[in-house]
């Protein structure tokens, strides 16, 4: 069986170093990496306003990143170059099949994880998913506002599968 962990996006300065939750994502990833044997790492992350206005995608600072904590570059699949979480499934799928990847571990926030999982879920229905949750240290009211708006998101997305986009 092929595994491929795939990694979420999140913000980034306008530098290009990670923020504390996609650093948080980073290092569930990395330790997820480690307990698995022979697997792949796949980045998601291009450009956006919300999340990364620099001139290089936001999946080249992760990988960066895990690099400087010992990954080799020859662990990495193609970064999905996507802007948003549907955009992280659909811009994903194509490269995973590419290589013949059936398995995946998602690892996203925990604030993140219960839509994350129904879009991969949505859109990858033939592929056998694991989680990994980072958790979010920042305080409570920032954190509400994290969990109010994925509700909000949840039920947007399950509209926009319900309508028949995958």
């Amino acid at each position: 069986m092929r595994h491929a962990i795939i990694i979420l996006g999140s913000p980034n300065d306008r530098h290009g170093n990670l923020l504390p939750i996609a650093v948080s994502r980073a290092d569930a990833a990395l330790a997820e990496f480690k307990k698995i044997n022979q697997c792949k790492l796949l980045c998601t992350g291009g450009f956006g306003e919300h999340f990364n206005r620099t001139t290089r995608p936001h999946g080249k600072y992760l990988q960066e990143y895990l690099m400087s904590k010992g990954v080799s570059s020859s662990s990495f699949l193609e970064i999905a170059l996507s802007a948003f979480t549907i955009e992280d499934a659909t811009l994903s799928k194509p490269i995973l099949e590419q290589h013949s990847i059936t398995h995946c571990t998602l690892v996203t926030s925990d604030f993140h994880m219960a839509r994350a999982k129904l879009i991969f879920q949505q859109v990858m229905p033939n592929f056998n998913f694991d989680t990994v949750m980072a958790k979010t240290n920042i305080d409570d009211q920032a954190y509400q506002r994290l969990v109010n708006h994925e509700k909000t998101a949840i039920k947007r997305d399950l509209a926009y599968f319900k309508a028949g986009n995958t």
